[in-house]
């Protein structure tokens, strides 16, 4: 699904999948850069067709941003780092993605994890240049120590790509935070993070899961803060 010129949903719930991947293209280079990369080779199939329909199957995916280390969103790293593919993450959550380790929570899956050598790691303040375009790195601790937000200006548009830190609800101004589903997981680290990101001004976010929220995203980062503070007894580890 084309969401802006040249910027894409390649993975998600309108295809079946419950785990959201995005790309963008640049044709005069004919590259693709991806945020996430779906858990398996069902996901992976789904991010092919839909590349197909496009016409971008022939372009060579230069680099994938990934949000946090968790199986559903990292679990074809290896497979796009095999093809070239440079893989970029936080310093916190690499290690688990590089040896397979419960960081990955392989244990809700069922199977073993493809570990993924040779990330280059991110802090938070990082703005990575891959010779298209400048991306932003904001490190958001909480869901995982090494969740990670991503920001860049496109078509006029300031998109944020949140993974699991911030996903929206039954409207775009509903907002869902990510599940406690890691040992690893902080209620104060959150709360840190989701203060810090309502003051960035953004367009649209791009979560993990669910629908994209296509306008007004600092409203939406506001309610994530203002949800964790006002049932924190659901967030409190």
């Amino acid at each position: 699904m084309m969401l802006l010129p040249d910027l894409y949903q390649l993975c998600g719930p309108c295809y079946g999948s419950h785990q959201n991947v995005y790309a963008l293209s640049f044709p005069n280079k004919q590259e693709l850069i991806l945020f996430d990369t779906g858990l398996d080779e069902t996901d992976r199939r789904i991010i092919g067709e839909n590349l197909s329909v496009w016409g971008l199957d022939a372009y060579k995916i230069s680099h994938v941003f990934l949000t946090h280390s968790h199986f559903d969103h990292t679990g074809n790293a290896a497979y796009y780092a095999e093809l070239g593919a440079q893989i970029f993450m936080s310093e916190a959550d690499a290690a688990a993605v590089e040896s397979g380790s419960s960081g990955t929570i392989s244990y809700c899956y069922g199977f073993p994890f493809p570990a993924c050598s040779g990330i280059q790691r991110l802090s938070g303040g990082d703005e990575i240049n891959t010779g298209c375009i400048s991306i932003k790195c904001y490190s958001v601790p909480g869901h995982t120590p090494g969740s990670m937000t991503y920001s860049f200006e496109w078509k006029g548009k300031s998109v944020l790509v949140t993974g699991d830190f911030l996903q929206t609800g039954t409207d775009s101004y509903t907002p869902v935070l990510g599940i406690r589903v890691d040992e690893r997981y902080c209620y104060e680290a959150y709360c840190h993070s989701l203060k810090k990101m309502a003051e960035l001004s953004c367009d649209i976010i791009l979560p993990g899961h669910f629908r994209p929220c296509m306008k007004n995203g600092s409203r939406l980062l506001g309610a994530g803060y203002r949800e964790i503070l006002v049932n924190r007894d659901l967030y409190k580890d």
